[in-house]
C-alpha cells in the first residue's frame, strides 16, 4: 500500500493525530518536523516501515515490516 492509499483510508482525523504519534513514537521523525508535515507525508513516512494489513471503517491494522513474517504465521484466514 502506498502512502496515498494510506491517507484514503484515514476517514477520521483522530485516525491521522494517532499515525502522528506512531511516526514521533518510532522516532521516524522529530515532533517539530512532523507539526509541518502533510497528512500524506505522514503516511509515506508510516508506510516506509509498516505494512497495512486490514483497513476497516474505523480501524487500520498495522505491522512492522521486519515482524510481518512473525505475523503471517500466526494469523489464519478463513474465506468462502
Amino acid at each position: 500500500m502506498t502512502g496515498r492509499e494510506l491517507r484514503e483510508k484515514l476517514i477520521y482525523i483522530g485516525m491521522e493525530k494517532e499515525l502522528r504519534q506512531l511516526v514521533i513514537d518510532e522516532k521516524m521523525a522529530k515532533p517539530e518536523e512532523v507539526a509541518v508535515m502533510t497528512a500524506y507525508d505522514v503516511c509515506d513516512l508510516v508506510v516506509e516501515q509498516y505494512a497495512v494489513v486490514y483497513a476497516e471503517t474505523e480501524e487500520i491494522g498495522l505491522v512492522r515490516k521486519d515482524r510481518l513474517d512473525e505475523y503471517n504465521a500466526m494469523v489464519k484466514c478463513i474465506s468462502r
